[in-house]
């Protein structure tokens, strides 16, 4: 990117919020000042807690105003069928002067909803840049509050600088609240110096932030969730795009320091979770536990979660972002527009599934698979029974209580309701549906859509030991554990399949750096399966334009003459065509690894 050009914008940004009277100066809402803000601790910390409100919700069906499309269409993992930023801006390529397209704009309105993530980023570190400033003017604080809220400060301004980083690249070193007669001809720091900012930032957290919060302050950032995100920092420093300067994009190997310290972080993480000492809502979950690893009841979230977003059980949140993005029309019951808005997994991700033969686990083009495509379903990753639901697979009940079939086979319900909407005619469904985020009773019939909570996490402790393992491998090679921290990045990957039934990597797959590197990145595609982590997996790993230049695909599920006579839909023997999604092509080159 154009340094010069990059300065030139980023003056713009931040003097158009530094004039922005809205958030700082004069609050309309509530009719405060600043000067009023930092009187008082409780204000202060409400102020803080707009940081908290403009996190990323990926549930949100409006999530940057991408509208009813999940952010897995952004990858070879979703296929979205409503027409937004998603597939009509980002997925054509066409990125210059986007400043409104969600993921990639940084304009529009500050909002945990509709605001763009770079947008919502920089409201919120000038937020934490005032509270670290001003912090000594608060009246009557004690150390314990004083420590809390300045802890809580850094780690939301390298959470938030984080993720202006990985989506552009090394920035200037953004820890001043800026005004309009600020010097703002700010060097720009490589993406190496960056994470160190972040990782300063860190630090101090660690240091200031209690280990767990008691109930009234459930949610906020503790100790482990900024172990987490410094581990996670440091493995995005070590990959491939990130060891490119300011002006060169290419593909370079892994950064070895970064990676010997991602490896360190990441075992400091593991090491906190399993001694326990983040209490005992922070574990490795069992694997019979694994269905309800992604959702909870009431305003909790699983052990699993470091990182995260309490979902927004209010305004409908839930019923409406599962219904836009994860139950075609049919099932949810969606007219007009919200019959659009569907997204389901692809071929892409589902062939990256396993096959079981002979107690071993083999990719589907492997031949000692067994892999037949008549017969796609048959002895697969357990993972894949719980993420994604299939073509004639039995899903919940309807008012009669009388089973329901997913029905998105050729001449099926929820295939004919779907593809004869006015708004998704041109459109091409992938076939399936992602299963890994509902329940059977989120349907238009039961209508709990509430039963659970759902909530983004960002990090959790299975990403934890996939970034081990990717750092160790990298640092080290995949057997070798020179630090002595008890587990090898094999060992690392081995934990996260055995734990679902899954075999170990066979001693073939283990054999060099480069031959395990592939399996960790496949194990992360079905690991994190729809978790918005394969996008920036695939621009941080500049594998992306590879993996881009494959088809989108999708499968045609053809049932046998007189299927609607048929009652139970699961054992109809289908006929699959496996398709290219004409309108699922991604347009992706050298230039789109950082956003413009």
């Amino acid at each position: 990117m154009n340094t010069k050009f990059l300065k030139y914008s980023l003056i713009a940004i931040l003097l158009a919020f530094a004039g922005c009277e809205e958030y700082l100066e004069v609050n309309p809402d509530f009719g405060v000042s600043e000067d009023e803000i930092f009187s008082d601790y409780e204000a202060t910390r409400g102020y803080l807690d707009n940081c908290y409100e403009v996190l990323l919700d990926i549930f949100s069906w409006r999530a940057q105003n991408l509208q009813r499309t999940y952010i897995s269409g952004l990858s070879d993992e979703g296929s979205t069928l409503y027409g937004s930023p998603l597939n009509g801006v980002i997925n054509t390529g066409s990125w210059i002067n986007q400043p409104n397209a969600g993921e990639l704009g940084w304009s529009g309105p500050v909002n945990s909803q509709f605001g763009n993530v770079v947008t919502n980023a920089l409201f919120s570190l000038r937020i934490v840049n005032k509270i670290i400033e001003r912090i000594d003017e608060i009246p009557n604080v004690n150390d314990t509050d004083r420590n809390q809220l300045l802890g809580q400060a850094y780690f939301l301004r390298g959470w938030y600088f984080f993720e202006v980083i990985r989506r552009y690249g090394g920035m200037p070193r953004l820890d001043r609240s800026f005004t309009s007669d600020s010097d703002l001809d700010l060097p720009r720091m490589t993406y190496s110096e960056s994470t160190e900012f972040v990782i300063e930032d860190l630090d101090r957290a660690i240091d200031l932030l209690p280990g767990t919060w008691d109930d009234a302050n459930f949610g906020r950032a503790n100790k482990g969730a900024a172990m987490a995100v410094k581990e996670m920092a440091a493995l995005y420093a070590a990959s491939p795009l990130m060891q490119n300067g300011l002006e060169t994009i290419q593909e370079l190997p892994y950064g070895q320091e970064w990676s010997e310290r991602a490896a360190e972080y990441a075992n400091d993480v593991l090491q906190y979770v399993n001694s326990g000492a983040g209490g005992s809502r922070v574990r490795f979950m069992d694997g019979d536990e694994y269905e309800n690893i992604f959702y909870s009841e009431g305003i909790q979230v699983t052990p699993e979660s470091l990182w995260y977003k309490l979902g927004d059980q209010g305004r409908g949140g839930t019923r409406r972002g599962l219904r836009c993005h994860f139950i075609p029309q049919f099932m949810s019951g969606g007219t007009g527009n919200d019959a659009t808005a569907f997204s389901g997994p692809t071929q892409n991700i589902v062939d990256m599934f396993e096959v079981l033969n002979n107690g071993q686990a083999y990719a589907i083009d492997d031949p000692r698979s067994g892999y037949d495509p008549q017969e796609p379903y048959v002895n697969r990753d357990p993972r894949f029974y719980n993420n994604v639901l299939v073509p004639g697979e039995e899903w919940g009940v309807d008012g009669s209580q009388r089973p329901l079939y997913i029905e998105l086979y050729v001449d099926g319900r929820d295939y004919n309701a779907t593809t004869t909407s006015v708004h998704t005619r041109d459109r091409q469904l992938s076939g399936y549906m992602c299963k890994k985020f509902i329940w059977p009773e989120c349907n238009r019939f039961a209508e709990q859509y509430g039963l659970y909570n759902l909530n983004t996490v960002y990090i959790r402790v299975s990403q934890v030991y996939l970034d081990y393992a990717e750092a160790m491998n990298e640092a080290y090679g995949p057997n070798s554990d020179p630090r002595g921290y008890g587990l090898t990045a094999v060992a690392a990957v081995n934990r996260i399949r055995n734990r679902v039934g899954m075999p170990s990597l066979r001693s073939e797959q283990t054999a060099s750096k480069e031959i395990l590197r592939e399996h960790i990145r496949n194990e992360r595609a079905v690991e994190l399966f729809w978790e918005n982590h394969r996008w920036f997996d695939l621009r941080r790993w500049m594998t992306a334009e590879e993996v881009f230049s494959q088809p989108i695909r999708g499968v045609r599920a053809i049932p046998p003459a007189g299927h609607r006579q048929v009652a139970d839909k699961s054992t109809l023997d289908f006929n699959f065509q496996y398709i290219d999604l004409e309108t699922e092509q991604r347009v992706f080159d050298t230039r789109h690894y950082w956003y413009p």
